[in-house]
C-alpha cells in the first residue's frame, strides 16, 4: 500500500495586470514568515467552488495538469521562479517551498532577468509545494534546488509523466499578505485549485502541501 502525501497545487488568478519590481519581502521577520505560510490554510482562508463556476480564461488555466505549460501558452512568454522560502525534510527526503512565478511584462522582449532590472514583470504564480524526491530523477532534483526553472518545465522536458489526481478548486480574496507577495488588488477574487501530482508510470506521489496560482490577463 502507498502511503498518500498531498500536494496541493493552488492557482491563484487575478485579472489585473501590474509593473512590479523583484518582489522584496522581510524574510528574516518570523511574524512575516508565519503569515506566507499561514497562506497554505487553505480551508480556514478560501471558498470551494465548482469547475463550472470557474470565469474564462481560469477554466483553461486551471484544468491544465502542469500550470507551466498553460502559463507558457497562454502568455506566450517564459517563466521563471523566485523561491521565498525553502524547507528540506531529511527524514523524508521531501523538500517544501513557497515560489513566485514571474514574467516579462513585454512579450516581445521576453526576458525576465532584464524585465526585473526595469521593473517591468508581472508575478503571475503564488505556490506552495511539496515535492517528493524519492520519485524524482537526480538531475531534476538539482535542477529544483539549483536553479530558477519552474517544476512543471523541468518534468516536461525531462518526460516525467504525471497525472493530476484530488483535484478542487477555490478563490480567496487578495488580502495584505497576499498582495505583498503577488501586488494583487486588494480584495479582489483570486481563484485556485488544490490537486495532488502521482507519476503516471507507478501511481505515486511526486508531490505533496500546497501551491498557489494567481494569473493575470494578458
Amino acid at each position: 500500500m502507498i502511503k498518500k502525501r498531498y500536494f496541493f497545487y493552488l492557482i491563484m488568478i487575478i485579472v489585473h495586470v501590474s509593473h512590479t519590481a523583484t518582489i522584496a519581502v522581510d524574510l528574516q521577520s518570523k511574524i512575516m514568515l508565519q503569515k506566507i505560510k499561514s497562506l497554505a490554510n487553505i480551508d480556514k482562508i478560501a471558498i470551494r467552488v465548482n469547475q463550472s463556476m470557474l470565469p474564462i480564461p481560469y477554466r483553461y488555466l486551471l484544468t491544465q495538469p502542469l500550470m507551466t505549460k498553460g502559463v507558457e501558452e497562454y502568455y506566450q512568454r517564459t517563466p521563471v521562479i523566485q523561491t521565498i522560502y525553502a524547507r528540506k525534510n531529511k527524514r523524508n527526503n521531501t523538500y517544501s517551498r513557497s515560489i513566485i512565478m514571474l514574467l516579462d511584462y513585454n512579450k516581445v522582449r521576453n526576458d525576465v532577468r532584464l524585465a526585473q532590472k526595469k521593473s517591468e514583470i508581472m508575478v503571475v504564480v503564488l505556490a506552495f509545494i511539496t515535492i517528493n524526491f524519492n520519485e524524482l530523477p537526480n538531475k531534476i532534483i538539482a535542477d529544483v534546488l539549483n536553479t530558477n526553472i519552474p517544476l512543471g518545465q523541468l518534468l516536461f522536458t525531462n518526460h516525467v509523466k504525471i497525472l493530476s489526481t484530488d483535484r478542487s478548486y477555490f478563490y480567496v480574496r487578495c488580502n495584505k499578505v497576499i498582495f505583498l507577495l503577488t501586488h494583487c488588488n486588494q480584495d479582489n477574487k483570486l481563484y485556485g485549485r488544490t490537486h495532488t501530482l502521482i507519476r503516471a508510470d507507478n501511481n505515486r506521489c511526486d508531490m505533496g502541501p500546497h501551491v498557489w496560482n494567481k494569473i493575470k490577463e494578458k
